[in-house]
């Protein structure tokens, strides 16, 4: 069950950190490499859906082994690429990540990478970076950052909106990432990690709103048509890991899921991902207890501004802590967003398509 963990997101999203330095004068010389998909895309939806997940195998060309000091993801249809994760190759997954993109136009993806053979590798293949609406270059505070072999290979996954798309008018897309790093060697920079906090979504269709896909059996049905059928085995895995009914859970404006740590870390920011009939976000240490502590605290969710949040002083977690998150919706939302409106009305799940839902909220750490 622990493979169905978190699909792509929708997603999404996540922020990746990398060092700045304080001192200009002692500053390490920044080498700056950028790398561009090696053909245009043009994207697709299969089966009628609306959502491309597309991932694209690229090579930096990184000349040393290396400190990432910021990712910037440069989509160049910026009005329907939803999100974007940037994914470190690993080299058992090299191969086939080689074979998959040999077209050079990338591979579907629907979920992580699709590398490994997992069932979902979202969390499987570690991530440096993400993009979505409201973020620009990804910069870490001084002192963090995320370290990169010499000739190491990227993975760039790109979530496709055709619903935003102008007038429905689909072109090709040719993004690119652009990577400042610093020298490895004789460095003392603390390396980051990301922690994923979801939480199950069951939002029922609205009094007096009817359709065949209010039914939920027929929406994940239809889930897995427009995407994979990984997808709505993901929507159950998630009710399980949460400790709630996967087959028949209880409809509800609100999510929650309480995770149990296993280890320390420091948490130093943290930000929110939802869709579009998100409404708030929460995090919460130690909930109910003497102890409890705001994470993060997301009142009014913007879909178009996603970026995390620099705590302004690393919240401490031990093992046997408890991180709660939270995430309200608004379904009628559904009959008033132009890019919801004219669909056919559904029992939402969590889902990677622009239509469906998600509640995640990411957390970068340190040991």
């Amino acid at each position: 069950m622990r493979r169905l963990l978190v699909p792509a997101v929708a997603a999404v999203l996540l922020t990746s950190f990398m060092p700045q330095v304080a001192d200009a004068a002692k500053a390490p010389k920044v080498k700056k490499y950028s790398v561009t998909m090696k053909k245009a895309y043009l994207p697709a939806v299969p089966n009628k859906g609306t959502d491309d997940y597309r991932c694209f195998l690229l090579d930096p060309k990184i000349s040393a082994d290396s400190i990432i000091r910021s990712i910037e993801f440069v989509p160049q249809r910026k009005n329907y690429v939803h999100h974007a994760i940037i994914f470190r190759v690993t080299d058992a997954d090299l191969v086939e990540a080689l074979e998959a993109d040999k077209s050079g136009i990338g591979w579907p993806c629907f979920g992580g990478t699709g590398l490994g053979g997992m069932l979902s590798s979202f969390i499987s293949s570690p991530w440096l970076s993400s993009w979505a609406p409201g973020r620009g270059k990804d910069i870490s505070p001084a002192g963090y950052g995320t370290p990169i072999k010499k000739g190491e290979r990227i993975v760039l996954q790109v979530h496709y909106n055709l619903l935003a798309a102008s007038n429905g008018m689909v072109e090709t897309d040719q993004s690119k990432i652009i990577i400042d790093a610093i020298p490895a060697k004789g460095s003392n920079i603390k390396q980051l990690g990301i922690e994923l906090f979801p939480a199950p979504v069951e939002l029922a269709c609205p009094p007096g709103v009817t359709g065949p896909l209010c039914d939920r059996d027929q929406s994940l049905i239809d889930l897995a048509t427009r995407t994979t059928s990984k997808s709505a085995l993901e929507s159950v895995g998630i009710n399980a890991l949460c400790r709630q009914n996967p087959y028949k859970p209880i409809p509800s404006l609100t999510s929650r899921c309480d995770k149990v740590m296993r280890s320390s870390f420091n948490i130093i920011s943290a930000g929110p991902h939802m869709h579009l009939l998100g409404r708030s976000l929460k995090l919460t240490l130690n909930p109910g207890t003497s102890s409890e502590q705001t994470i993060l605290n997301v009142a009014n969710y913007d879909f178009d501004n996603q970026s995390s949040t620099l705590l302004k002083s690393p919240i401490a977690v031990k093992p046997g802590d408890t991180i709660r998150i939270e995430c309200t919706f608004d379904p009628t939302l559904r009959q008033k967003i132009p890019q919801l409106k004219d669909l056919e009305p559904r029992y939402v799940t969590w889902g990677e398509g622009s239509s469906d839902e998600m509640c995640l909220g990411i957390v970068s750490t340190s040991k």
